[in-house]
């Protein structure tokens, strides 16, 4: 099969089925006192040698039409073990198989891997193994498809984890032809359940959008435009992390006014988050840095960040700059509504991994105003647990 084809199979099988069960929410509510249904809004497609995978992200309260993201992976083992592509020694040889409500994890510290990724509460049925590397799963000879559902996969090399929260997600053979595929996305979903769907309680919709967040940012060599596409689905992410009343997402700022120097038509940042006081600061965001051990570089005196973190906080101030010309200030209150005064720059980069909290201060001094935050903090602000990456 044809990836194109693959995927707008997908689409239009996985469209219909959701938009079907949104549908039938709109006539008959939840029962549950409290419960609420929460839908992805990214269909996630990746190829890689030999395998096609489909992944559901998001949990919405509404659903609305599957915004598809392609990514290309070298290999189905790195996708699912997030370090390593090598071949696996797994707990599971799979041949046609459904896993659902599980967490699979290599033995790791489970109380810190808990802290940081608090949605692992969520999954209390644990199969665990101390001995082993690489994917959990590897695929045999006759392997036909695997299919995940509320699972989350906790890897770890070394002293570093990640984890993976899959709401709906499938891996099939390239070869699979449509009619094979099909009968896949009806064999998993053949029973009375709504699949593909969260259910809810509580403070549980914070937890699932928060791992989902971390999946993401954790997915080696994923693009920022598909993570950013993930916040721009989840404003209440940036609402209640930064306590904004209002942001833009991505606004296009034409330069109107500049000293000659200019050769960009626009600017585009990531995010205008507004502020109490009704101005906006200024955000970007970046990736995770996996491949980097550390955000900064020298010792106390010299501290600085790597050149990547570097390069973005040169960009935040490009953007500050274009608010100094009144022109393009009126353009952008006009556009979109969007003053500006002595903004704040944020820069999202980095996990819990390589980021921390006195190195950044120290790297931050020859800055004015700049401020860089890591993802996993982001979550942590996000979900109301007080970050702390010391204790990881």
């Amino acid at each position: 099969m044809k990836f194109d084809l693959f995927i707008q199979t997908a689409e239009e099988w996985w469209n219909g089925y959701l938009q079907s069960i949104f549908d039938h929410q709109s006539k008959v509510p939840v029962r549950q006192p409290g419960c609420q249904l929460l839908y992805p809004s990214i269909m996630l497609a990746t190829r890689c040698q030999g395998y096609f995978m489909l992944e559901l992200l998001g949990a919405n309260r509404h659903f609305c039409s599957l915004r598809t993201k392609k990514h290309a992976e070298r290999s189905i083992y790195r996708y699912l073990n997030q370090f390593d592509a090598e071949e696996p020694d797994p707990f599971f040889i799979i041949t046609q198989n459904h896993f659902s409500g599980l967490s699979l994890s290599r033995s790791c510290d489970q109380e810190a891997a808990l802290r940081r990724f608090p949605h692992l509460h969520l999954y209390p049925t644990m199969i665990r193994s101390s001995s082993g590397r690489g994917s959990v799963f590897t695929f045999g000879q006759d392997f036909e498809s695997l299919s995940l559902e509320h699972c989350t996969i906790v890897n770890t090399k070394d002293q570093l984890t990640r984890c993976k929260s899959i709401l709906w997600a499938a891996v099939v053979r390239s070869q699979v032809s449509k009619t094979e595929l099909i009968r896949m996305f009806e064999s998993a979903t053949r029973d009375s359940f709504a699949h593909g769907v969260y259910t809810t309680e509580g403070n549980e919709e914070k937890l699932h959008v928060g791992g989902q967040l971390q999946s993401m940012y954790l997915f080696p060599g994923l693009h920022e435009t598909t993570i950013g596409e993930f916040i721009r689905s989840h404003p209440e992410i940036i609402k209640e992390a930064f306590g904004a009343a209002r942001f833009e997402y991505e606004p296009y700022l034409k330069w109107i006014d500049h000293d000659g120097s200019v050769q960009d038509v626009a600017i585009n940042p990531d995010l205008m988050v507004q502020r109490h006081d009704g101005f906006y600061d200024i955000y970007d965001l970046k990736t995770a840095l996996l491949n980097k051990l550390s955000i900064t570089k020298a010792g106390r005196s010299r501290r600085r960040f790597i050149d990547y973190v570097e390069e973005g906080v040169s960009q935040l101030a490009n953007y500050r700059e274009y608010f100094t010309y009144p022109g393009n200030a009126e353009y952008a209150r006009k556009k979109y509504g969007i003053e500006v005064n002595n903004p704040k720059l944020v820069l999202v980069v980095g996990s819990y991994e390589n980021s921390y909290s006195d190195q950044i201060s120290q790297a931050c001094r020859k800055y004015n105003n700049v401020e860089v935050i890591d993802y996993d903090t982001l979550c942590q602000m996000y979900i109301g647990i007080q970050p702390s990456s010391t204790d990881l």
